[in-house]
């Protein structure tokens, strides 16, 4: 099969699509989506990925025009993966229009996981980390819809991580302790727990209210009785009184101190770093 084949089909698709049908016979829109997704699929074979997203598309709109809306759906998500071979921006755009039948038929499971591929092409392709949390957030809250814990708070903890880059501490801490809180009780998720309360407990020391910071590493201690004794309370208690203290020195110490053991990652170094250069800035006043 050739791409001159492909866009023959393409040429009796839109003739049989445009024409008028007075006599007798098979549906129109039925037949030129049939010769549309033939040429697509002949394009993809042969890796021409934008041509073959686009007839795609082309094939998904005659199945609107027969309102076979389920069919329409899948053709647009079968465009998205061509798209997204070389350009993101339409597979987003493709992954939109079938999400919106998706949930018109209720159907938001499917949605959410379409929701959460448009985050992660945001995420890592495009390098949008604004749109990407937007994305997440939505697929979060459809996943939690439908009672799929675990696939919500795997976004609400990107969500949370992306509000934390983007300086948006107060929602970064909303949804590390929302995971965090509901975690408390499962056995799978216990061994996390200590994590989520220290990058939440990082923001919070970011935010610069070292009272709130208190409370709320005090607060966790509560919540698990076990976090008391962990490292990562350690650690923030004691940057906490580097702050409270505007001790660069005891500070980076304690940040040195606690990599040797549990590698820092790139994330925690950012806010770190933040919360260091905010010390400078204070001890500079007095």
């Amino acid at each position: 099969m050739s791409e001159r084949e492909a866009q023959e089909l393409i040429a009796k698709a839109d003739k049989k699509a445009t024409s008028s049908s007075w006599f007798f016979g098979g549906n129109k829109y039925e037949e030129a989506a049939e010769m549309y997704t033939k040429a697509a699929n002949i394009y993809k074979m042969a890796k021409r990925w934008k041509e073959s997203g686009d007839t795609f598309c082309k094939a998904a709109d005659m199945q609107l025009k027969m309102n076979e809306r389920d069919e329409a759906a899948s053709t647009f998500i079968n465009a998205s993966k061509s798209y997204k071979k070389c350009s993101p921006q339409d597979a987003i755009a493709s992954l939109e229009k079938a999400i919106v039948i998706l949930t018109e038929k209720g159907r938001f499971q499917s949605a959410a996981k379409h929701q959460e591929d448009i985050a992660g092409i945001y995420e890592s392709e495009l390098v949008d980390l604004d749109q990407a949390m937007r994305a997440y957030e939505v697929a979060a809250d459809w996943y939690a819809g439908e009672s799929s814990t675990a696939l919500a708070h795997k976004c609400m903890l990107k969500v949370a991580t992306f509000a934390a880059q983007l300086g948006q501490y107060d929602k970064a801490i909303e949804k590390f302790e929302m995971v965090a809180s509901a975690s408390l009780d499962n056995q799978l998720m216990k061994w996390s727990l200590k994590e989520y309360f220290l990058k939440a407990g990082l923001c919070h020391i970011a935010t610069g209210d070292s009272v709130s910071a208190h409370n709320a590493v005090a607060r966790y201690c509560e919540m698990d009785v076990t976090f008391g004794s962990t490292r990562e309370c350690q650690f923030l208690q004691s940057i906490l009184t580097a702050v409270d203290n505007s001790d660069v020195g005891q500070f980076t110490g304690s940040v040195v101190e606690f990599d040797q053991l549990t590698k820092l990652d790139n994330w925690k170094t950012k806010i770190l770093l933040e919360i260091k250069n905010s010390i400078g800035e204070e001890s500079s006043l007095i």
